[in-house]
């Protein structure tokens, strides 16, 4: 059990620092990108990448299936299975990347007259959308490989590619707007970068896993029906996410304009942001979950729910509070002035959602792991569409705000009504026990640091320097309260840890 939690907690930090990494990148990159392309050409990107994601639907969930399977395989030896399941969704993929690239062109051809595009700008856009959908493509079909380090545990490796990714497209687009080039130039540099990282993750699956023999050739219909059985949910799920995340920007930009996408996006990146590193944490429970249940130990998996829990909660909520109570002085400082109300406005009713969103996250990580998703699935499906039908009717009546309570609204009826019983099913804890005993104590741990921040922000601040300052100075008082709360704990198990670490060094 102990060697068990060492390598989850390794998983999580390499999977949390190449989270934070990538979110420096956004963070500081974004400003650059806006005020280079101008209000109206970033909306056209947002909103080019936007539709162009729904085709990452194409892969039907096969790459949970894949991490799944190969997970499975690799544990027990029988390569021939993990060999059966990779060589499956392969095949799979490669047929539907080609069905993608045939989207794309025809997306690109009526993107201009959906969605309000500036006349100057729509030739950049159908260009800008036909590499958006060939990087898609190829990501899709070689992502598999990625899916194989997932399902070996390797975090590690994962996060070193996607780390070289990240230098190389970063390094490409500062170049192609140093030098006068627009959103064409942007997506042909994301194209590059997703090349080269993929074959990286190929060559680091064969190298880690060298019994995988892959047949390009229709696999057997028994190793379709079980990629399908369970990849089907996850697509439910994944059709979920998109319906949440990107059709806001597409409502925005078929009823609004691009460049209220621009103020829409500005809020909705944040909320990416604190959900791919919150994801990072909970993304690693997975396979952690699979073992247990193989196992039969059903205490461990009650530990990995409860303590997976703590542990995002502990990461999210200060990041919820401060976007909440600071976003709109944030934003101001990061994006401009000009920015700062509505985009802070918009923020902070996505935020509201996220608070219990994010204490469901490890719970769905092990309805995954233990395949009882089904659900669940079907629970976000419903959540999506609920989001897409509020905001196109709420986008009339109150603009970008009307779509941001058009996504909070299905949100929390789902995740505070639906997941505290279904985690019963999972774990065996009842509603009142998820809210009292597992949830309570780190909300209770918030309240003292959101009247900190309260506090602070009263201060003048007048660069982001300062800003960080006042957060990393109102920061201890969440975590002394989270310390004081779980005082029994810190006695019995941290501590005695930190003086065994502190007298082995010396």
């Amino acid at each position: 059990m102990q060697l068990r939690a060492r390598h989850i907690a390794r998983n999580v930090l390499f999977n949390w620092l190449g989270t934070l990494a990538n979110m420096a990148v956004g963070f500081f990159f974004a400003p650059f990108i806006l005020h280079r392309l101008g209000d109206a050409a970033y909306g056209v990107w947002v909103l080019a990448i936007s539709v162009v994601g729904y085709l990452s639907l194409l892969d039907l969930g096969m790459q949970s299936s894949v991490l799944r399977f190969v997970s499975k395989g690799h544990t027990t030896g029988d390569h021939q299975a993990s060999s059966e399941a990779l060589s499956a969704a392969l095949w799979v993929r490669l047929q539907l990347s080609g069905v993608g690239l045939l989207l794309s062109a025809g997306l690109a051809a009526v993107f201009p007259i959906w969605f309000k595009v500036p006349p100057a700008l729509a030739s950049d856009a159908r260009k800008a959308i036909l590499l958006i959908g060939l990087t898609t493509a190829i990501a899709m079909s070689f992502g598999v490989a990625s899916a194989v380090l997932s399902g070996l545990n390797r975090y590690d490796l994962q996060n070193y590619v996607g780390l070289t990714q990240t230098a190389i497209r970063v390094i490409g687009i500062v170049f192609a707007l140093r030098t006068g080039h627009g959103i064409v130039a942007i997506a042909a540099c994301e194209l590059v970068a997703t090349i080269v990282s993929s074959a990286l993750l190929v060559l680091t699956a064969h190298r880690l896993y060298p019994e995988l023999r892959v047949q390009l050739k229709k696999p057997k219909s028994e190793t379709l029906r079980k990629l399908w059985v369970y990849s089907s949910y996850a697509f439910l799920t994944t059709v979920a996410v998109q319906l949440v995340y990107q059709a806001d920007n597409l409502v925005v930009g078929a009823f609004l304009s691009a460049t209220a996408v621009t103020y829409y996006a500005i809020a909705n990146s944040l909320c990416r942001y604190a959900s791919g590193l919150v994801g990072s944490v909970g993304g690693t429970f997975v396979p952690a979950a699979s073992t247990y249940e193989a196992a039969g130990d059903t205490a461990g998996l009650l530990a990995l729910y409860k303590n997976g829990t703590r542990a995002t909660m502990l990461v999210s909520l200060p990041i919820l509070i401060t976007l909440v109570v600071r976003g709109r002085t944030f934003i101001g400082l990061w994006m401009g002035p000009q920015y700062a109300q509505q985009s802070g406005t918009v923020l902070i009713i996505l935020c509201t959602a996220l608070f219990f969103s994010f204490a469901n996250r490890t719970a769905a990580s092990v309805a995954y792991g233990v395949e009882k998703h089904k659900t669940s699935a079907l629970w976000a499906i419903c959540e999506g569409v609920a989001n897409l039908a509020l905001s196109v009717t709420l986008v009339h009546w109150y603009g970008i705000y009307g779509v941001a309570l058009g996504t909070m609204i299905p949100s929390l009826i789902v995740h505070l009504i639906f997941w505290p019983r279904y985690i019963s099913n999972l774990v065996g804890l009842s509603s009142f026990e998820v809210i009292w005993n597992v949830w309570g104590p780190l909300f209770l741990a918030g309240i003292p640091f959101a009247i900190a921040s309260y506090a602070v922000s009263t201060l003048p601040v007048h660069n982001l320097t300062v800003f960080f300052l006042q957060i990393l100075a109102t920061l201890p008082v969440f975590f002394l309260t989270v310390a004081l709360i779980f005082r029994g704990y810190v006695r019995q198990t941290v501590m005695p840890r930190v003086r065994s670490l502190l007298f082995t060094r010396a």
